[in-house]
This record gives C-alpha cells, structure tokens and sequence, in this order.
C-alpha cells in the first residue's frame, strides 16, 4: 500500500477503513508521559534539552521524541488564564481557579485533591459560587495561529487537548467529594443534576471561545469523564441514563455543532456497559481501553462496538509496560493490534500515560513493536 501522511494515516482508521499501518500517539493529556519516565528515557536515548511539562508533571515531548517513535498526532491545548495563577504554599499544596485544594505528600509523585469547596453548598449556592471566568483571553491567546500552522504547514493529525475534567470528574473528584457526590445521586437528586447542569454549561463557555479559535482546524477534539473503576462501573448504567447522560449529551452536541472534529471520550475503567450509550451521545472515540479492567477484552470490544466507535490506546500500563520484558511488551502490541487494528478504527499508545516504573527499554519496543505489526492488511 502506498504510503500516506500522519494526517491521512489516523483520519482512515477514524472513518474505518485501513491505512498503510496502525496510527501511533503520544503526547496527550491522557496519552502523554509522566516525568519521571521521561527524563529516564531522555537519558537512554541520549536526548538533550529541557523536560516541557503541561499540567503538573505531564510532559510535552519535543519533535525529536515524537519523530523517533513514528507519532502521527500532534497536539494543541488551551493555555492558562491572564488573571489567574497558581500557588504552591508551603505544605506543598495549592488552589486551583475551581476552588478545588490539591496537595502532593513527600511520599507522593502525583498531586491529590484535599479539599472540596462544594463539600456542603446547596443548590442555591451552585448560582452565587465563584466559578472559573471561561471567558479569560488568556485560555485562547495565539491558538488560532497555532493551529492554523499546523493545519497548512505540517501533515500531522491534530488533536485539541482539553485540560478541563468531565462533568462527573469534576463533580465527584474536585468540587463536592466522591462520597458526597455518590449520596446526592440517591438522596438528593435534585442537587446532583443541578451541579451536573452548572459544570456542562461552564465548560461550554470555555469551549465556546475554545472552539471559535481552534475548531476548523482541529481532527479530534478530547474530553474526559471517567466512569469505570477496574472491577465494574462507578455508578450503574441506569443512574448514568437518569443523571449524568443529558448533561454529557448537551456539552457533547456543543462541540459536534461547532466542530467537524472527532469526538474523544477518555473514561478510564470497566465502562463497555456505558458503550452504547456514549455512542448514541456523540462518541467516536474510546480510550483509553483499559484492558487490566473487567470486561475489557479488546477482541470483544472490536466485535461488538468495532464498527461504530474507534479505539484508541490500548497497550496495558498496569502489569505489562512496567513490570514485562521487552518481550513481553513486543507480544502485548502484537496481540492487541491482532484483536483491534484489522478494518481501521484503532489507533495505538498505552493506556493512559506513562508512569514512573516502566523503563525506557519497553517504551521504545512499544512504539518499535507497532510499527512492525501494525501494517497493513494486519496478518497475525
């Protein structure tokens, strides 16, 4: 087969049909690398330069990591707000612009939310509280320009990266506590809509102006809600339809009428009973396939949902890439290209990013691996 651009590499499988060989990303918000492994692999294969991070300690690879590895996606993310700025105080904490107190112990790589500032509001105090300013200039500053060079001067996929939580996330994870959120679903259904209601329409705001500067020359476009834990969905697939569907389904419109892009659902966990639901609200993409998680078997998955969902990410994080050989790395890509690649709709990275522990041996066989089985017509 003739050999095509990134661009025209990952937009056939989107649209399900097979390129010259399985598209391959990183980089992403839930797709990227942390940085305790990258500064691992920067030494291994002998990089120079500053280690670029986004959002705490996720790193921004530079061209000569993304080059190397054969990744076709390249990513533009809204910035920070003008008239907001982040803190750490001295306990090693800090306040972010939603209220939320997030805090990383000496023990710790990872930053954790501490503290709930809707832990115990009512459902007035949802229209007096002190939400982000979506409309701050700062978030969309040079973007348009940002893409449009990408767009006209390069051959990448282009993926817009928003760093905002899902609707649930930041209800249950940041503002009012997963506890608490999880009562209100049974006991106080009124506030848990309302909350779920107020979340949609800010983050419609932030993609309102978000979407005016990126959107015509966007591929993808990302969101997040997670929904699953390893052994079974957080909440059950009748309460998502009764609370938290209509929400998801009103931002999601949004962004299908201002945006020809692919929509990009990242919802770690068990969440193959949500599938048919996400899919009629606007999904065309699931990642991040957890595959350690229960009812996640990817050759099950491309059976059943193949046809009208593409997935994206797959390679298991958990058990394989930190703990395997390059060996067993190399039959992990091998396997899961033979259960998801064949008829397009896959698109390969590890599941979500990766962490500290996994040597920079199994990066380079994961990315090395794909490029060896991944073309196309799959034969494995």
């Amino acid at each position: 087969m003739k050999g095509m651009t990134p661009r025209e590499r990952v937009l056939t499988s989107l649209n399900h049909e097979e390129p010259d060989r399985v598209p391959l990303d990183l980089g992403g918000l839930p797709t990227t690398i942390e940085a305790v492994p990258y500064n691992e692999l920067k030494r291994y294969l002998g990089i120079k330069g500053e280690t670029r991070l986004f959002l705490r300690d996720h790193v921004d690879p530079p061209e000569e990591v993304l080059e190397r590895f054969g990744i076709d996606t390249r990513y533009i993310r809204m910035k920070a707000p003008k008239n907001f700025r982040v803190q750490i105080d001295p306990d090693n904490s800090y306040l972010d612009e939603w209220g939320t107190r997030w805090k990383k112990p000496e023990s710790s790589l990872y930053w954790d939310p501490v503290d709930y500032p809707l832990k115990d509001a009512t459902i007035e105090d949802l229209e007096t509280y002190r939400w982000p300013d979506p409309h701050d200039p700062g978030r969309t500053e040079g973007l348009r320009e940002e893409a449009k060079r990408l767009r006209q001067r390069t051959d990448y996929a282009i993926v817009a990266d928003m760093p905002l939580l899902g609707i649930f996330e930041s209800a249950c994870v940041c503002l009012r506590g997963i506890e608490r959120l999880m009562m209100d679903l049974i006991l106080d259904k009124p506030f848990a809509k309302a909350l779920f209601d107020k979340v949609a329409d800010i983050h419609i705001e932030f993609l309102r102006h978000y979407l005016d500067a990126v959107g015509e020359y966007i591929d993808v476009i990302m969101v997040s809600d997670d929904l699953g834990a390893e052994n079974g969905p957080l909440i059950s697939p009748e309460l998502y339809r009764e609370m938290l569907k209509p929400a998801q389904k009103k931002l999601w419109q949004f962004i299908k009428d201002n945006t020809k892009a692919y929509l990009f659902l990242h919802s770690c966990g068990a969440v193959s009973k949500f599938i048919p639901d996400l899919v009629e609200i606007g999904v065309d993409i699931l990642n991040p396939i957890q595959v350690s998680a229960k009812d996640m078997d990817t050759k099950r998955l491309k059976k059943e949902f193949g046809d009208r969902l593409t997935f994206w990410g797959g390679i298991d994080t958990q058990r394989v890439l930190p703990f395997g050989s390059p060996e067993d790395v190399d039959r992990e890509v091998k396997r899961r290209i033979g259960d998801v690649a064949p008829g397009g709709g896959y698109v390969l990275t590890a599941v979500h990013n990766i962490q500290a522990g996994v040597p920079p041996e199994n990066i380079c066989m994961m990315y090395d691996a794909a490029r060896k089985y991944g073309r196309y017509p799959i034969d494995l």
